[in-house]
């Protein structure tokens, strides 16, 4: 390759990475995981398993409740997830705030549907997002197991949660 020809092609590689970054991206000079975050819960709603999979990378390591042994890859969190997803009807899962470090995104939130059963489980959570560039590669959600248990088995919340719960969501 010659002189000229380097410096062209080079002078373009960070014109076509700026190309791809997002606003928030432009104005906060940090990754809008925020932004993945949003379309891994649109997906979920929707019951788009391989759309909310797009953003997982494949070394994935979920907790999908801190306490119990993680699912490690794409492949355990695709099978899990399709059982999770079979159970559970009208996703209103919602996030009231967020805050990002480094490569990690919190978020303080309600996962919110209806059983099989047709019981109404509204359980506040907090999950923490490690990303890899722009992928998932680590996602740990903390919630109380003895109220999920509960929720699933009828028990109304309890009014002390329901502020918590009632919130007005960022999404």
């Amino acid at each position: 390759m010659d002189r000229r020809r380097f410096i062209r092609t080079a002078a373009a590689v960070p014109l076509a990475t700026a190309a791809t970054a997002t606003v928030a991206e432009a104005k906060s000079g940090k990754p809008d995981y925020l932004g993945v975050a949003e379309a891994i819960i649109t997906s979920w709603r929707r019951g788009d398993l391989e759309g909310m999979l797009t953003h997982i990378d494949d070394d994935i390591v979920w907790h999908s409740h801190v306490g119990s042994p993680p699912l490690i890859g794409k492949p355990a969190m695709r099978e899990f997830a399709t059982k999770l997803m079979g159970a559970m009807k009208d996703v209103r899962w919602r996030v009231f705030a967020s805050a990002q470090h480094d490569d990690r995104l919190y978020l303080e939130g309600v996962d919110d549907f209806v059983t099989t059963e047709g019981r109404r489980v509204v359980l506040p959570y907090l999950g923490v997002l490690v990303f890899r560039g722009m992928k998932v590669s680590e996602w740990r959600d903390y919630f109380d197991r003895g109220l999920f248990d509960r929720l699933k088995s009828g028990e109304p919340l309890p009014d002390y949660l329901k502020p918590l719960t009632e919130r007005k969501a960022l999404f």
